[in-house]
């Protein structure tokens, strides 16, 4: 739940950064938030030993890293802002959790297993 709510942050961070012109002091915070979701997704990915989106968020990270950062012309950052953001979007589809199934109890009103 929380990786869901990091990729719907980190879209709407990188939407935020394509139709501002932002600061370069503010426009760190916003790579922080990226690199960090970028990060969250990526335990995600490796959990689902999907290691081809971990690479491609290995890669997020390195390019809206917030402590080294990568300048890049207004043009070439918008794309990258576009690409990251389809992404994010896929990846909601792509690396969905499915919900686990809770464990019946001994005291439960109707249990569903029969006895023996």
């Amino acid at each position: 739940m929380l990786t869901t709510i990091m990729k719907y942050v980190a879209i709407a961070a990188l939407l935020t950064g394509m139709f501002w012109r932002l600061p370069p002091n503010l426009r760190s915070y916003l790579d922080f938030v990226i690199t960090a979701a970028a990060v969250f997704v990526l335990v995600q990915a490796v959990n689902f030993r999907k290691y081809a989106w971990a690479a491609i968020f290995v890669l997020v990270a390195c390019v809206f890293n917030p402590v080294q950062p990568i300048g890049f012309s207004f043009s070439v950052l918008i794309a990258l802002q576009v690409i990251s953001a389809t992404l994010f979007g896929v990846s909601l589809v792509a690396l969905r959790t499915t919900p686990r199934m809770t464990i019946a109890s001994i005291i439960q009103a109707n249990p569903r297993t029969q006895s023996l």
